[in-house]
């Protein structure tokens, strides 16, 4: 290690050392989740496309495991192997990920360090605003003070997609979707007449055995990152699709303007309180929510801008509610990113445990470039 590394791996363990002080002061048990883990438990809760940003391998016994690629999981387990037991419902961490980047950049490696909290089992804005909170402590308290909080919320989405008339199977499919470009390509697909929408294989090639078969007849490999059972999966949703009529043109209409909506929040929530009420749409009490949530929010940033973006949304599909990133000037990337993820425990547990969650994580290597101006 060069004198200029060393030197700079020092101020980023200082660093980290102070946000977990901070982080400890305000009750979080720190905790350091194993670095392997099962890769089942990304690739199911996150999905395939993870796969191909993931570093996985087996063991001898055929058992698939990665690298973790997050750290938000990997707690959710310490969570219910630890914390539920022992009635512990906050935690943080600081330590690296691992993901493959095709052209890795300064701010954006192979491995990365995190340093994060997740608090487990409250509902209602407090929460969320007590991890915004104390988000925001970590980045002032480093010496980043210029910076941008954009924010989204996905119940509001989901709101949207519910009070539409589409098939619930359509409405989860958007709502995997729910990022800038991917929403508005299945808007577009999901609005084309049927024969556009038929599968091209043949409705014996829609089972794992028989499209394996179809594969050896027509002496084609099978090459890729998804498995079989995925592949039968989505091919049987498609030649379910053919049976329903297209999204209407006002549906696709409604959905694009709310993609479209964006600015200062009072603003961008008038306009989609203003776009349910063109359509007779009933958002339910999560717009209550959601104004309530991003009014405490701008209060938290003080001078800061906050910007809300519908279309905003994390890649990980396991967040339900409020979701946001910290942008500091001169950094390209975001510096610090979380949210509302209500349905992750759930899941893990396999429904035996439904506990509410909310967490945040700090890139503390992209912290320290924003501090020190670098």
């Amino acid at each position: 290690m060069t004198a200029e590394g060393a030197k700079e791996f020092e101020a980023l363990e200082a660093q980290a050392a102070a946000i977990m002080t901070l982080f400890a002061a305000k009750g979080y048990v720190r905790v350091a989740p194993a670095f392997i883990q099962p890769a089942s438990l990304f690739l199911d809760r996150i999905g395939e496309k993870l796969r191909a940003r993931t570093y996985i391998f087996s063991d001898p016994n055929g058992q698939e495991l990665c690298l973790r690629p997050d750290l938000t999981l990997p707690v959710a387990r310490v969570f219910l192997e630890r914390g539920a037991a022992e009635g512990v419902s906050k935690f943080c961490y600081n330590g690296p990920a691992f993901r493959i980047q095709a052209k890795p950049e300064r701010l954006r490696t192979r491995e990365f360090r995190q340093a994060g909290i997740e608090y487990y089992g409250a509902r209602g804005i407090d929460a969320d605003l007590e991890v915004m909170a104390l988000t925001l402590d970590a980045v002032r308290s480093c010496g980043v003070l210029d910076f941008t909080i954009r924010v989204g919320h996905i119940g509001l989405v989901r709101a949207l997609l519910n009070a539409l008339d589409m098939p619930q199977r359509w409405r989860d499919r958007l709502a995997r979707a729910f990022r800038r470009q991917a929403f508005a390509q299945e808007l577009e697909i999901l609005s084309r007449s049927q024969a556009d929408r038929a599968p091209a294989l043949p409705e014996t090639a829609l089972s794992e055995d028989g499209f394996l078969a179809h594969l050896d007849a027509k002496a084609v490999p099978f090459i890729g990152l998804r498995r079989p059972t995925e592949i039968v999966k989505r091919l049987q949703h498609k030649a379910a699709d053919v049976q329903e009529p297209p999204l209407s043109a006002e549906t696709v209409r409604l959905a694009r303007d709310y993609l479209g909506t964006r600015g200062d929040v009072d603003t961008a929530l008038d306009r989609i309180a203003s776009l349910a009420a063109e359509a007779s749409l009933d958002l339910g009490p999560v717009m209550d929510d959601a104004r309530a949530l991003l009014d405490g929010i701008k209060k938290l940033a003080g001078c800061a801008p906050v910007v809300f973006e519908a279309d905003f949304g994390r890649h990980f599909e396991y967040y339900t509610g409020m979701v946001f990133r910290i942008d500091a000037a001169g950094v390209e990337r975001q510096i610090a990113g979380g949210g509302r993820y209500d349905g992750l425990i759930h899941a893990l547990s396999g429904g035996a445990c439904d506990v509410p969650a909310v967490g945040a994580a700090i890139h503390t290597e992209r912290l320290l470039v924003a501090a020190s101006g670098r």
